[in-house]
């Protein structure tokens, strides 16, 4: 196993500015992880981190911590964190788990019928998809569907829910999302939204879960083999 590493490429190009700064050292970390830029296996200093990002070591500490709770990061003791490394059963775990939450979720607002300014905002979300889902604009994207998927879950107003689902999510993107880019189905996949915004404007309950399970297939463990 290769021990700490000094720097974590991009980060220097992220930067932090001078307001939450345990908010944004949470989603700069966060991109690092989903990017690949942090490898699984490897010890991260959140000292040398800091580092590159001109900030104080607290913050990014706070946040190595914060991502450590959400599975992300695990705590090495007096060496740092280590990038979670996830087994197939893992992944089936979590693919099991959003498919026991998050679709049931979407299949709630869908009951409940998209208002106009919902509709507004669904279609706006959906165009960021469609318009970032290139294999060179992958963080970008990710953030982007992320967007979209959290937007819809949202409507239901259930904090908790939106953690779970959130974290959920995460845990099944760290690096887990770019083997739809190496497959050739990035667009493909971006393009399913459509239909499921439709459905959801329709009140169409069957077909949004029938579209979400397909959907999430790439989540499935066996489909990134």
């Amino acid at each position: 196993m290769q021990d700490s590493i000094n720097e974590v490429a991009g980060f220097r190009s992220l930067g932090l500015n001078r307001g939450t700064l345990k908010d944004e050292a949470v989603e700069v970390v966060r991109q690092a992880l989903m990017s690949g830029d942090m490898k699984p296996g490897r010890i991260y200093s959140a000292n040398s981190l800091a580092v590159q990002l001109g900030v104080s070591n607290s913050p990014v500490r706070e946040a190595m911590m914060e991502l450590a709770t959400k599975g992300l990061l695990e705590v090495v003791r007096n060496r740092g964190f280590r990038v979670v490394e996830m087994s197939d059963a893992d992944r089936r775990e979590v693919y099991d788990l959003r498919m026991l939450i998050e679709v049931p979720a979407v299949v709630q607002v869908a009951e409940k019928r998209l208002a106009a300014p919902h509709e507004k905002l669904m279609r706006s979300l959906l165009q960021k998809t469609l318009d970032t889902a290139r294999p060179e604009n992958m963080l970008e994207y990710l953030d982007a569907d992320q967007a979209f998927h959290m937007g819809i879950v949202g409507l239901l107003g259930n904090r908790r829910l939106n953690a779970i689902i959130e974290n959920l999510r995460d845990q099944s993107r760290v690096r887990g999302s770019y083997h739809l880019a190496e497959r050739g189905v990035l667009r493909q996949s971006a393009e399913e939204h459509g239909p499921i915004v439709e459905a959801l404007l329709a009140g169409d309950t069957a077909q949004v879960e029938l579209l979400m399970v397909s959907h999430l297939d790439y989540a499935r463990p066996e489909a990134q083999a």
